[in-house]
């Protein structure tokens, strides 16, 4: 099973390492930026929390199908128009990653926060505790860090 995090914001969007990493710290979480944001989909590996683990990333371009299938999601986004979309798997670590890093875009730019799951959308605050939250629990439970 996979879950998804939302998160869309105006125009181009595409921060360095360090202020990628700059806004993890502000949010809470101590990061080293391995790879350029947005630089392509798929799996994107992030030091994070003392933990190589990373999560997936796909970039959303136009969000026509997720306002679609998603109502609350259309009236948050608003004139928003570009965002990503972070998968994660059963790995808690890697649901960790995804709103770790969803909260840091919010310090970044005008971001929304999309929890599908539950069909809520997420405070910048709301979206850090979740995180610390899931942290603790991949660091009790167990979690599978990357190779390398």
């Amino acid at each position: 099973m996979s879950m998804d995090i939302h998160v869309c914001w105006r125009g181009t969007f595409a921060p360095t390492r360090g202020a990628l990493a700059e806004a993890l710290k502000k949010v809470g979480f101590e990061a080293t930026v391995l790879h350029d944001f947005l630089e392509e989909e798929g799996y994107w590996p992030i030091d994070i929390e003392g933990v190589k683990t990373g999560v997936e990333v796909y970039p959303n371009e136009d969000l026509a199908d997720l306002r679609d299938i998603y109502p609350t999601y259309a009236e948050a986004a608003g004139s928003r128009d570009r965002g990503v979309t972070f998968t994660f798997h059963s790995d808690p670590m890697e649901g960790a990653v995804a709103v770790a890093l969803a909260a840091a875009i919010t310090q970044l730019c005008d971001a929304v926060i999309y929890e599908p799951s539950e069909g809520v959308v997420y405070s910048p605050q709301r979206a850090i505790e979740e995180a610390r939250k899931d942290f603790e629990r991949a660091k009790t439970e167990g979690y599978t860090p990357r190779d390398g």
